[in-house]
């Protein structure tokens, strides 16, 4: 009883702790890092004691004092100072390390989210214009400022940046090339928020363990949908587990 039980109460647990977060009378979302450490159920600001992503922002600040070029030293920071390889297609991709940023810092190997999630966290700390979007089981990086006019073909300019060959910057139409067999959901080629970022994270986590462990998969389900209620997808994997759990709350 109590293996079954310890996966849904544990996630129970980190979804107050992460309402929390979000919503506990807070004028703007929590950070990426203040959520990275959550989800490894650290304190909110463990990232201030880890040596690599210390050394990794004074690199940041060393190669933009050199270069005055931002976007040139955020890459040199992920794929050649941390280094950060493609965990491999498949599951590689999507496993936990691969997924959770501090696990991609610790081994320095990464499926897009988890690259992206980490990238993010620098971007926050050091207020670079830079965003996630999402595609078809797929997200990537765009850097730069969007300026609320682009449907009139105003946008600022922007540079796309793929996470799993670093930093190759495909362009909007080569990415609509790529996934054009979808399934497209109508939340594409947007900037994902916080909150919906971390519920994709979870749906992520909940499909690791959606054959092997239902009774888990379901909890990381019931935790991205609080985050992420718009996405599709988890409410179609959480009631194929249910179907496997017909005893499941």
């Amino acid at each position: 009883m109590l293996k079954r039980l310890f996966w849904p109460c544990l996630v129970v647990l980190l979804t107050a702790a992460l309402s929390a977060a979000l919503w506990s009378g807070r004028t703007a979302e929590p950070t990426y890092a203040e959520m990275a450490c959550l989800f490894e159920e650290k304190p909110t600001g463990c990232v201030d004691s880890i040596a690599d992503w210390k050394s990794g922002l004074a690199f940041y600040d060393s190669a933009v004092a050199v270069s005055r070029d931002p976007l040139k030293s955020l890459t040199a920071l992920l794929w050649d100072y941390w280094n950060i390889e493609f965990a491999g297609a498949g599951e590689a991709a999507v496993s936990k390390d691969a997924v959770l940023p501090l696990q991609v810092l610790k081994n320095r190997k990464s499926g897009c989210m988890g690259l992206a999630w980490l990238a993010m966290m620098v971007a926050e700390a050091r207020n670079l214009p830079l965003n996630v979007i999402l595609l078809p089981g797929h997200v990537f990086l765009r850097y730069g400022k969007l300026n609320g006019l682009e449907e009139f073909g105003f946008a600022r300019k922007t540079v796309n940046l793929e996470p799993n060959r670093r930093g190759y910057s495909y362009t909007d139409e080569e990415y609509r090339e790529k996934y054009k067999n979808g399934p497209w959901t109508g939340l594409e080629f947007k900037p994902l928020k916080i909150h919906e970022f971390v519920g994709l994270a979870a749906f992520d986590l909940g499909n690791l363990y959606m054959d092997s462990e239902p009774r888990r998969a379901l909890a990381w389900y019931r935790m991205a949908e609080e985050f992420f209620p718009a996405y599709p997808g988890i409410s179609v994997n959480q009631e194929i587990v249910k179907k496997r759990l017909p005893n499941s709350l």
